[in-house]
């Protein structure tokens, strides 16, 4: 289709040249003849609109095409990328990526190789033509045609800047917008709107220059390439006129030669536009390839877990050093040692920033371990292996994992808690345990439609203390062999606290189970807890062996039992 599109409109100069040099005859014989030529040209000018659509449809389609697939190859590998990646990469930047790069690379596959096909069929044809009808004509012309090429050089060097600027603040325009969106209530609270509006605006500013840039470069330089066709048409006007009175040229000849011009300035434009749509979509192909081609963990040397041990899984940690990616050599976890044995119920306590919570996403894997510092026992209790080559996504199905902060999606409560399955696999009566034993029944009767109500975005109509249980829910829901909790009861209330503790021994029994909490309240029945302070285990044994040793964890007893009964709540000491 492109073919003959490119190949009708080459054909219109050489009807325009027929039907001219009919018309020079004087004679009614030329002016039938010039007809005929005429309704060449018209029918010529129908068939390019035709073969235009169809060739057009036939190019776009793989476009859309390339942009689907390149948003579900996105998306797939953000799934399996590892924690460190988003701690390097804002949120807006990656949605920049889904949506604006994987918008260009339509264009460039689309009407990229479409003008790419156009342009150069053109100008060979094109030149082609003009070389076999005059030569001399075609050398007059190739001066202003080497200085319109020069011109869409320097307009695309420039343009290259200006949209590699452009992409920048998109990014950072959509990650300011996400950040207003997530933090709207504390913007609005605490009367930071105007500073957020001002941010916002400093940056759509900044791509309303670079836009404005944009345009200022096509401005000045479409004009010149359009002055020097002009130019071009003078020229063959001029040098044709005398060429035609030498005898070398007939009319009709000078005739098409100047809708020859006219094609290959057309084209030259479209070579700028193209040269264009190159380099956003090269840049856009980069970002994308940020993401697609970003490290994801070590690979696995095991395909599958060793066979669990009834109680759950053992765990040893040796000599463990962690650094967040972003962190740089500033280590979070510092040697530590710790053994974790199958059906066991670990406590771990201590103040914020002691660890804690570190702990819980290495073993989880959220962030992977260094090798050879992470150990997993089975069935048989005497092989370890590392963690490091066991495959991540058959781990992370055999742990439930609480983290503090209680993420739920704007769908019903009931997809919430079952998001472990598919929605027609729902277990009922799988849900109603998990539901009861994380005390949200009685909650339930409070909602408009109990478990279909839509909690909203990010569980918004809940309160913090129904969040953290819904997601505590969705941990009882699924099968574990090993339930990390990390203070997921620190906005409840005692009663509902001891509630959800003995919910949590019960279901232990299967499973082997680490509490993080700054609680003593919430790990004091645990079989051992450990004491964290600034990455390392200070103090370890029962809950009584602590109180009895004055250490952290005795101090902080004593001040929440004070602090609990001072506040009035009916505190039972451990």
């Amino acid at each position: 289709f492109l073919v003959a599109t490119n190949a009708l409109a080459v054909a219109i100069p050489g009807f325009v040249q027929s039907a001219v040099d009919a018309l020079t005859t004087g004679t009614q014989r030329g002016v039938d003849d010039a007809s005929s030529w005429a309704l060449c040209i018209i029918a010529a000018g129908l068939g390019i609109v035709v073969v235009r659509t169809l060739s057009r449809t036939l190019f776009f389609n793989p476009g859309r095409t390339i942009e689907f697939t390149m948003k579900n190859d996105l998306f797939d590998r953000l799934l399996i990328l590892p924690r460190a990646f988003y701690d390097t990469m804002r949120p807006g930047e990656i949605i920049s990526r889904g949506t604006n790069d994987s918008n260009w690379m339509r264009v460039l596959v689309g009407f990229g190789m479409l003008q790419l096909f156009n342009v150069v069929f053109t100008l060979i044809i094109t030149l082609a033509q003009m070389l076999h009808a005059d030569l001399v004509l075609t050398l007059a012309c190739v001066g202003p045609l080497l200085l319109a090429a020069l011109v869409l050089r320097k307009a695309v060097a420039a343009m290259f800047k200006s949209v590699q600027a452009l992409n920048v603040e998109v990014a950072n325009l959509s990650n300011q917008i996400l950040e207003s969106y997530n933090a709207i209530s504390v913007l609005q609270s605490f009367g930071a709107l105007s500073g957020a509006r001002a941010h916002v605006g400093e940056t759509n500013h900044r791509i309303q220059s670079l836009g404005q840039e944009l345009n200022r470069i096509r401005s000045w330089s479409l004009p010149i390439v359009s002055v020097i066709g002009n130019l071009c048409v003078v020229i063959v006007l001029y040098v044709g006129g005398q060429r035609v009175q030498s005898g070398h040229l007939t009319i009709g000849q000078l005739a098409a030669f100047t809708v020859y011009v006219n094609l290959l300035v057309g084209a030259m434009t479209g070579l700028g536009w193209l040269v264009n749509a190159v380099q956003r979509g090269y840049l856009s192909l980069g970002r994308l390839y940020d993401v697609i081609d970003a490290p994801l963990a070590a690979p696995a040397t095991h395909t599958t877990l060793p066979a669990p041990d009834p109680r759950g899984y053992g765990l040893q940690i040796r000599g463990l050093d962690f650094a967040y990616p972003t962190a740089g050599d500033k280590l979070t976890l510092r040697g530590l040692n710790l053994d974790l044995r199958p059906g066991e119920t670990l406590g771990v306590f201590g103040q914020t920033g002691s660890g804690k919570s570190t702990l819980l996403q290495v073993l989880a894997r959220v962030y992977d371990p260094p090798k050879g510092t992470v150990f997993l026992h089975g069935l048989d209790g005497l092989n370890a292996f590392d963690l490091r080559d066991l495959p991540v996504e058959a781990w992370r199905r055999e742990v439930a994992y609480v983290p503090q902060e209680a993420f739920l999606f704007s769908t019903t409560l009931r997809e919430n808690v079952a998001l472990s399955v598919r929605k027609g696999e729902i277990d009922e009566e799988r849900l109603r345990c998990a539901v009861d034993d994380a005390a949200l029944t009685v909650d339930l009767t409070a909602l408009p439609d109990g478990l279909e109500t839509v909690v909203g975005e990010r569980g918004i109509t809940l309160s913090g203390g129904q969040r953290q249980r819904a997601a505590l829910a969705r941990a009882f829901y699924q099968d574990f062999r090993l339930l990390l909790l990390d203070d997921v009861m620190s906005a409840v209330d005692h009663a509902t606290e001891k509630q959800l503790i003995d919910a949590v021994y019960r279901r232990s029994t299967a499973a082997t189970t680490v509490i993080v909490s700054h609680r003593c309240s919430v790990v004091a029945r645990a079989q051992r807890i450990v004491v964290f302070e600034g990455g390392s285990i200070v103090d370890e044994g029962r809950h009584e062996e602590l109180l009895t040793r004055e250490g952290p964890y005795a101090r902080a007893y004593r001040l929440q039992m004070a602090a609990a009964h001072l506040e009035g709540d009916e505190v039972e000491p451990v």
